[in-house]
């Protein structure tokens, strides 16, 4: 199926990106022409517009919506006035103070997308994007990539105990899980006895590129996973819209707005190492909305704003690719009770902690058994490796076209 696949990969440092676009073009039923298009020059956006009335299938990446909408919006009309099928991916099915669904959904509509291809179960996805009436929601969650993430250390040669990175979760998300896992064995790392990296401190926070990323897994005999998302996924992002007015009035600081004209023009005239000197020098005085949550207390805000909210209908958090990056190099997860999309099942493919951790000396005890986590995370590999890579998803794909 000749294919035109349109990402705009803007950072090295998101592994899934690479992912899905090397299974793409690494699968034999579909012929794929990728192309990035960040900062895509007036030559590059004409090229493209004239490759989509040519092309049997227009694959959007994950990145094309995930924080953005921006380098989408050159290619609409095209793509509304296409011949071919469209399938859209979506990144970061979440309410975001940078970019909410409400602005998502409304883009689907506009360039009406014939399958959308969601990261959550199917009833969720259904239910998020019923205004899409035109679209067949697949569910697609993220999958393994056996060429990037496999195991390259015997259990008894890895040095970390428990490691991990992971970006923060604001407030605004409605969801505290992944900042509690990760700061309850930051606190209490010298108790437990366990050799931890968590990258919390200044130095080792940094993010990593998928090489890096697959080599610190596999020195980390187990690392700490929730599920991404939230419980309080809304379609029109009424709740973090309440949440940015409250911060933003209480706020001593002067609050920037994330897309707006002044800002895209500084950020096109400043480089980016002059950005990073001006917030240094001004952070006690101006606030990012993009950060404005970073100092909020979330018990406050979840009181005030989620503990009488209404819940979706449906389970409405997902499994990451993280997950079965961690898998692949068959590291352990440890992780809190949830779905994952049905597809890993506790005590089999992964070590669960109670949400209290009060099941932890059961976990330092698992950890001193080579045996029993070689037997864990052998059953998660073999379950991923045959049902869950990219190939597995982008064969579904095509038999829903």
């Amino acid at each position: 199926m000749k294919t035109l696949l349109l990402h705009s990969t803007y950072t090295e440092k998101m592994s899934y990106f690479d992912d899905w676009i090397d299974a793409f073009k690494a699968h034999s039923d579909f012929s794929t022409l990728c192309i990035n298009v960040f900062n895509a020059s007036k030559d590059l956006i004409s090229d493209v517009k004239s490759k989509i009335e040519n092309y049997e299938l227009i694959v959007l990446h994950h990145s094309m919506n995930g924080d953005t909408l921006k380098y989408l919006d050159p290619f609409i009309e095209a793509l509304k006035n296409r011949r071919g099928k469209l399938v859209s991916f979506v990144g970061n099915e979440v309410n975001l103070p940078t970019i909410g669904m409400a602005p998502k959904i409304k883009n689907l509509q506009e360039i009406e997308a014939d399958f959308i291809a969601t990261q959550l179960l199917e009833e969720a996805g259904q239910w998020l994007y019923e205004d899409c009436n035109k679209a067949k929601v697949i569910s697609l969650p993220h999958a393994l990539n056996p060429e990037a993430f496999f195991s390259k250390h015997a259990f008894k040669d890895k040095k970390i105990d428990i490691g991990t990175r992971s970006a923060r979760y604001g407030v605004y998300v409605g969801d505290n899980d992944r900042n509690s896992i990760i700061q309850y064995f930051y606190h209490n790392a010298h108790s437990l006895n366990l050799n931890i990296d968590l990258g919390l401190d200044s130095n080792s926070q940094k993010r990593f590129n998928r090489q890096e990323w697959s080599d610190f897994l596999s020195s980390c005999k187990a690392t700490l996973s929730t599920e991404a998302g939230s419980f309080y996924l809304e379609k029109h992002d009424i709740i973090v819209n309440k949440i940015q007015d409250f911060l933003k009035k209480r706020s001593v600081k002067i609050v920037l707005p994330h897309e707006t004209f002044a800002r895209k023009t500084y950020r096109k005239i400043v480089p980016s190492f002059v950005r990073k000197i001006i917030v240094s020098l001004l952070k006690d005085r101006i606030v990012e909305i993009d950060n404005i949550d970073q100092e909020c207390d979330f018990d406050e805000l979840y009181e005030k704003f989620f503990r009488l909210a209404p819940k979706p209908p449906v389970y409405t958090k997902a499994i990451s690719s993280r997950h079965f990056d961690a898998i692949g190099t068959k590291t352990l997860h440890v992780m809190y009770p949830g779905r994952y999309n049905d597809i890993l099942i506790p005590g089999e493919h992964y070590f669960e902690l109670k949400p209290d951790h009060s099941n932890v000396e059961d976990l330092k005890d698992f950890l001193l058994d080579a045996k029993t986590v070689k037997n864990i995370t052998e059953a998660a590999y073999n379950h991923v490796i045959t049902h869950h890579t990219h190939k597995n998803r982008l064969d579904a794909l095509l038999k829903v076209l």
